[in-house]
């Protein structure tokens, strides 16, 4: 890397080192970051960061169980209807409101479609993720809004704006357009400045509106774009920070927010008084999402963590947070409920407090039951399958994470619709008091089809599957 890079990223280094889903239904403009950082000659960024392989030797693989295919149900040919039906820079995958920027949950489809190119070598989806990002990069590197020059598109402010991020260092692999170089550095300068840290530095808070607080899915949201950064670094000091700083971030999730006795995460922390924070400055109850999106994120975080001590504790708490959730699998369709341990409950959810301002499908107060959901369910089976895939888990879990894969195409997938998505959940703020992270609260949220955040873990989850040549 260039020296200027080194000297820029020193500056950034000194301030930074010491989620995710919280969008309401009618969304105001967010503020956005303006683009009037002073352009300099940028660095060339070392894409080329190789997966690291647990496999030691070589197994028989004649002699392991055999693994399980998934239910064929014409997948590519459903991603190609989304794909069909996206208007240039409107997406056909979101669900909640058009975003009109930089934003997660474009970042969570593309992902899974670049994920499908790497798979497939078919061009026609890099040149899709190329054709719908470039709607929102200008050419020297600003996230700008759809018809502007350069504009500002980028919520510098959380962590959520990050995860679209993620898919750069892939653009700029296969294309060397600096352009996308550009974006990952100023990606990376804009969340170390304002998004603040946490009183003892350890961990980003969600957004710097909802300050000192950590919640599971800004882990998805911020990690596998910081690692990749770090692993950038030419400089090893620097590097071994940073890789260690994200290490003390996944350290304070398993100590804070982790149940020993559930074997549960819950959705948040706060270090300051809030009124959603009732069991030990935590959230009341586990929602799936929220612990799907983190074993996601140490997925892909563990494709590339370099081999030693720190990637060993990172191993060992996705493995039990795994085995954890496993436990309250439904039988029948191996998914999992929308509050994972309260399987069969219902509830008498208040019209007044959160149907109103929450779910349009209601006009009284109503018995809700808790609900098998999709994109919880597949974010825990592609991060068993990734992790297969990775040589760190068993064949026995493969399979089981098949099943999953299974159960949410048999029973809510039909006519290029997914269905049983939770369109969105949050903690807070004060103005939002419905927000309380109550098992109400999280019945009461709308639910959907074919929302991002549901499509793109079920596409990650068959391009993980289709890794092992089993889909015909």
């Amino acid at each position: 890397m260039k020296k200027l890079f080194l000297a820029l990223f020193s500056i950034l280094f000194l301030a930074s080192c010491g989620s995710v889903e919280d969008n309401p239904k009618k969304e105001t403009k967010a503020p956005v970051t303006e683009n009037k950082v002073e352009p300099v000659e940028e660095p060339k960024i070392t894409i080329e960061i190789e997966p690291i392989s647990e496999k030691d030797e070589e197994v028989d693989e004649a002699s392991l169980e055999p693994l399980k295919n998934p239910n064929e149900v014409g997948m590519e040919s459903f991603i190609e209807s989304l794909m069909l039906a996206t208007d240039s820079y409107i997406p056909a995958w979101n669900k909640e409101n058009f975003k009109d920027r930089w934003n997660y949950i474009d970042g969570v489809f593309l992902k899974s479609i670049l994920s499908l190119y790497e798979t497939t070598n078919q061009k026609k989806y890099l040149d899709f993720v190329i054709q719908y990002v470039d709607y929102y990069i200008s050419p020297n590197g600003f996230f700008r809004r759809p018809n502007e020059t350069d504009g500002s598109a980028f919520v510098s402010s959380e962590l959520d704006s990050v995860c679209e991020s993620n898919i750069l260092f892939y653009l700029y692999k296969y294309t060397k357009d600096e352009k996308y170089e550009k974006a990952i550095l100023n990606t990376y300068m804009y969340y170390t400045t304002y998004v603040p840290r946490l009183p003892d530095g350890i961990c980003y808070s969600h957004k710097a509106t909802y300050l000192n607080q950590v919640w599971l899915d800004g882990f998805y949201m911020y990690a596998p774009f910081a690692l990749k950064f770090a692993l950038s670094l030419d400089d090893e000091t620097k590097k071994e920070a940073l890789l260690t700083d994200l290490y003390n971030q996944y350290k304070f999730v398993r100590e804070h927010l982790f149940d020993e006795n559930k074997k549960l995460y819950y959705h948040g922390y706060s270090e300051t008084d809030i009124f959603w924070a009732k069991v030990n400055k935590c959230s009341e109850t586990f929602w799936l999402r929220s612990n799907g999106w983190f074993l996601a994120s140490l997925a892909d975080v563990l494709e590339y963590y370099p081999k030693g001590e720190k990637r060993e504790y990172l191993k060992s708490i996705f493995t039990e947070a795994i085995n954890g959730i496993l436990q309250y699998q439904d039988q029948s369709t191996k998914m999992f409920y929308q509050v994972i341990d309260k399987a069969g409950e219902s509830a008498n959810v208040s019209y007044s407090k959160y149907l109103q301002p929450l779910n349009k499908k209601y006009n009284k107060d109503a018995v809700i039951e808790n609900y098998l959901e999709s994109s919880g369910s597949a974010l825990v089976a592609y991060s068993i399958l990734k992790g297969y895939n990775l040589d760190i888990f068993s064949r026995d879990l493969y399979n089981k994470a098949i099943d999953i894969y299974n159960g949410i195409t048999s029973n809510y997938f039909e006519n290029n619709q997914l269905k049983n998505i939770c369109i969105t959940a949050g903690l807070g703020p004060e103005s939002r008091p419905y927000r309380d992270g109550s098992f109400e609260y999280y019945l009461a949220e709308e639910v959907g089809e074919n929302d991002a955040k549901g499509v793109g873990p079920l596409i990650m989850c068959y391009v993980e599957a289709k890794k092992q040549e089993v889909i015909s």
